[in-house]
């Protein structure tokens, strides 16, 4: 693996796993349909690469893939890189005016899609001045097949400069339009040297593609890290069922948002109280998180503490094993803050969550915990070549070989992201502790202040009541200029079908055992808040959010400015007289 840390662009990284890695699996389907190896994959990318140039891909050109989780998307990127030309993903999610904007922004000159997202694709294309090429994988000709069989196949590797762009990442637009970070082969490479400096980066393994290929998150972790450190990457279309894999598949290498492992706490907990152990795995979990806090405060674990937590070692192992994650060696969480009882309880069982913190412009991770000296509820040190600073306000600032080029075609937006002096502004308040390590707040435009004068920051509110139950899917907290903090929650559609009965969320809404189980989770939620931030009152949605109703990003990120405008009646309910739907949670004194 040391070649391909040592690499000076992405494709020299893949030749060094190629020749390393020839028959191990490389690229696989979840449903064992599909399984190459290195080797295979390196001639199939060849062909490929034969085909795009034969559309009239070449060095400087762009190609845009419209793609679910698919091993041919891996294939299809690393072609392009092998003719210097640029490769990018969008969300599938993403409507068809918004397609033809990034299609023309990217300049893209080949479409990539399949079938079941090609007349989207069609749309899109079909009113531009420059229309791309269409690619539809699965479909009639061009194909994979005409990309397999057209052209001579590449056989000479490219010169590539490290400054040469490896990907444009378009940010999800939770307001205005969709901005592409241009990032280089130099930004990937450094940060995963970074990563591979602090113990981050494990060699071989597993990983997991089941977020957007568009994401930065699955980019990286489950495609750049993996080409460098040679993990066979398994890819699985559906994100909403990718957690049920993890026992069978066992990442060694995985990536989650605050919200999925919330989801893994709750049924690990489910898997408590129904074992035939329960009392000592209960033990187990408690013995654990005392240690977890002593390690939050900088105490000193206690030896005989210690040796009590270790004597449950193999049920504990166990636990791990059937949800999943006894193999972990680099199991991130990133996006939002994690909620601290989520991060207690997985290192109470033995999981180590690496905290972290990045985006698109610095190219996925930029801030992370070291393995061997990590700080809880901490999102880390910046990685080796990093500077960070906080602005008066609490504005995290970066300097670094992470931080993208600039914004594709957007000198105005680019010359604003940055402050007189080069410095990113990355738009996220923070603050450090005695060691030098970082901790997020909130977005910078997101902390609101209450009309009694107290900030409250939204998403520690949100991910709380989150983390309170496995109910609440989606919550927005909503307070600014108001007397107290209320909430819209929309359910989680399937836990609230099992509870109810009934897989409808507009018969849910009212269901008393759902009005219940939600004021419960809330009032437990409220005893980790403090008085500022408490929710006083909530409404339940008739509807399960999703980027297509508009409340939320291609990456589940909540778009405030809808909600706002969208749910205007309901929120002016939640501080109205009392009402049907409106729920008042009781106050601890």
């Amino acid at each position: 693996m040391i070649d391909a840390v040592r690499a000076g662009d992405l494709c020299q990284a893949f030749a060094h796993t190629v020749r390393r890695r020839a028959d191990a699996p490389a690229l696989r389907s979840s449903d064992g349909a599909v399984e190459l190896n290195w080797r295979e994959y390196d001639a199939l990318m060849r062909a490929v690469a034969g085909g795009l140039a034969a559309l009239g891909v070449g060095r400087g050109g762009t190609v845009a893939m419209l793609l679910t989780n698919r091993y041919e998307a891996a294939v299809v990127d690393m072609a392009t890189l092998h003719l210097g030309a640029v490769p990018l993903s969008v969300y599938n999610s993403t409507p068809v005016p918004q397609l033809a904007y990034l299609f023309a922004d990217s300049g893209a000159d080949v479409v990539v899609t399949e079938l079941a997202m090609a007349d989207a694709a069609r749309a899109a294309v079909a009113g531009l001045d420059r229309p791309p090429r269409l690619v539809v994988l699965d479909g009639p000709e061009p194909n994979l097949g005409t990309l397999r069989t057209t052209g001579q196949p590449l056989e000479t590797r490219p010169e590539l400069s490290p400054d040469d762009l490896v990907t444009v990442v378009y940010t999800s637009g939770t307001t205005g339009e969709p901005k592409g970070a241009e990032l280089t082969h130099h930004n990937i490479l450094e940060q995963i040297r970074g990563l591979h400096s602090l113990g981050r980066l494990p060699e071989d393994g597993r990983a997991l593609s089941y977020l957007p290929f568009a994401h930065m998150g699955d980019r990286l972790c489950a495609y750049y890290m993996p080409i460098v450190s040679g993990a066979t990457i398994t890819y699985h279309p559906d994100p909403r069922t990718a957690a049920g894999l993890l026992p069978w598949l066992r990442p060694t290498l995985y990536m989650a948002v605050p919200r999925i492992w919330n989801r893994l706490r709750v049924l690990a907990l489910d898997l408590v109280a129904a074992a035939p152990d329960r009392a000592r795995l209960e033990e187990a979990v408690e013995l654990g998180g005392r240690l977890h806090d002593d390690r939050v405060v900088g105490r000193p674990a206690a030896p005989d503490l210690q040796r009590r937590w270790r004597s449950h070692g193999d049920a504990l192992a166990a636990l791990r094993r059937a949800i999943g994650l006894d193999a972990g060696e680099l199991l991130f969480t990133g996006a939002a803050p994690l909620p601290p009882e989520t991060l207690r309880f997985f290192a109470a069982i033995g999981t180590d969550l690496c905290e972290c913190y990045g985006q698109s412009e610095t190219a996925g991770i930029v801030l992370c915990n070291p393995a061997d000296r990590p700080r809880p509820e901490t999102n880390g040190l910046p990685l080796p070549g990093v500077t960070a600073r906080l602005e008066p306000d609490g504005e995290l600032l970066l300097r670094g070989p992470m931080v993208m080029r600039g914004y594709r075609n957007k000198p105005e937006l680019t010359a604003a992201a940055f402050d007189p002096d080069g410095w990113l502004r990355t738009g996220d308040i923070f603050d450090t502790d005695e060691a030098g390590y970082y901790r997020i707040i909130d977005r910078k435009r997101d902390i609101f202040v209450t009309s009694t004068g107290k900030n409250v920051a939204p998403v520690h509110v949100e991910n709380t009541v989150a983390a309170a139950g496995p109910l609440a899917g989606s919550v927005a907290a909503v307070g600014d200029g108001r007397p107290y903090v209320t909430a819209l929650i929309s359910p989680e559609p399937d836990a609230a079908a099992a509870l109810t009965g009934d897989p409808d969320p507009a018969r849910n809404a009212g269901h008393p055992a759902l009005v219940k189980a939600l004021t419960e989770a809330v009032s437990r939620a409220n005893e980790a808040l403090n008085d500022a931030e408490r929710v006083r009152r909530f409404v339940i949605m008739r509807e399960t959010w999703t980027p297509a109703g508009g409340e939320l990003t291609a990456t589940m990120k909540l778009r405030r400015g809808p909600i706002a405008t969208k749910h205007a009646a309901a929120i002016e309910a939640l501080y109205g007289p009392p009402s049907a739907g409106v729920i008042d949670v009781a106050r601890r004194d």
